[in-house]
C-alpha cells in the first residue's frame, strides 16, 4: 500500500457488513464523554452495536483496532478548541490513516455533577469538587453556586467519579463529568446537569476502519488528513447532532 494524504472513499456501513460480535476500539475510558457519544451513536443505528474495548489514547485506539482488524472510536473536533481538531487525533493521524468511515456524530458536551448515593441520602451538601483540571475549568459559573474547594484528579473525569463511587473521598465529595457516569458507576447519583460555562460545546466523532502508515507525515499533513476525514464524515452522515 502506498502512503497517502487522502482517504479511501468511504462506503455506508451496512447491516450485514458488521457482526455485533466485532470489536470497537474507544478512545478514553469507561464513564468518559467518549461512552457516551458511542452509545448516542448506537442508539441511532442499531447494527453498530458491538463489544467495546477502551484504549486511552487516540493512538492506542487506532494501534489496537489495526492489529486486531477491528474499528477504532475518536474525538476528531471540538468546537471549543482553537482551530477545532483534537490534537491528540492529530497526533495519531500521523502514524495511521482512516481507510474507511462507518459512522460519524457531533454531540453536545453535557457536564454533570455527579455525588454517591449514601451522601445524597443523607442530604449532604457539596464541599469538595474532584474531576480533571480541564472539567473543573468550565464550570466556573456554576462553581460559584456551591463555593466547594477543588481537588484536581490528573487521570480523568472517570477517575474521579470511581473514587467518589468507592467512597476514597470525604464525605460531600462531588465528582464533575459526562453524565453517563452515573451508568458506569452504579453507586453515583446526578445531582445537577449542564453545569458546563459552555452551552455550545460540541465534540465531533468517528468510527472507522484504520490502517498503520506505510511511513509517517508531518503534523500539517496529518491536521490536513484529519480535515478531509471530517468532511467526509459531514458529507455520507451530516452534522447527525444528537
Amino acid at each position: 500500500m502506498t502512503n497517502r494524504l487522502w482517504i479511501i472513499p468511504a462506503l455506508i456501513c451496512s447491516a450485514s457488513a458488521m457482526a455485533a460480535t466485532d470489536t470497537i476500539y474507544v478512545q478514553a475510558s469507561r464513564g468518559s464523554f467518549n461512552d457516551a457519544a458511542i452509545h448516542k451513536l448506537f442508539s441511532q443505528s442499531p447494527h453498530l452495536q458491538s463489544e467495546l474495548e477502551f484504549s486511552g489514547t487516540p493512538t492506542n485506539a487506532f494501534q489496537r483496532a489495526d492489529e486486531q482488524n477491528a474499528l477504532a472510536f475518536v474525538a476528531v473536533a471540538n468546537s471549543t478548541i482553537d482551530g477545532k481538531l483534537v490534537q491528540a487525533t492529530v497526533d495519531a493521524m500521523e502514524q495511521y490513516q482512516v481507510t474507511e468511515l462507518k459512522g460519524f456524530i457531533t454531540t453536545p458536551i453535557e457536564m454533570c455533577v455527579l455525588m454517591n448515593s449514601k451522601d445524597v441520602a443523607s442530604e449532604q451538601p457539596i464541599t469538595l469538587l474532584a474531576s480533571h483540571p480541564a472539567a473543573l475549568k468550565q464550570i466556573n459559573g456554576w462553581k460559584a453556586t456551591v463555593q466547594a474547594k477543588e481537588l484536581e484528579v490528573p487521570e480523568g473525569t472517570a477517575a474521579a467519579a470511581k473514587k467518589v463511587s468507592e467512597q476514597e473521598l470525604p464525605a460531600g465529595t462531588a465528582a464533575v463529568g459526562a453524565c453517563v457516569l452515573d451508568s458506569a458507576y452504579p453507586d453515583l447519583s446526578i445531582v445537577a446537569r449542564g453545569v458546563q460555562d459552555n452551552k455550545n460545546n460540541r465534540t465531533s466523532f468517528i468510527l472507522a476502519d484504520v490502517a498503520k502508515r506505510d511511513a509517517p507525515i508531518d503534523e500539517e499533513q496529518a491536521r490536513v488528513v484529519l480535515q478531509q476525514v471530517i468532511d467526509e464524515g459531514i458529507k455520507l452522515y451530516g452534522e447527525n447532532l444528537q
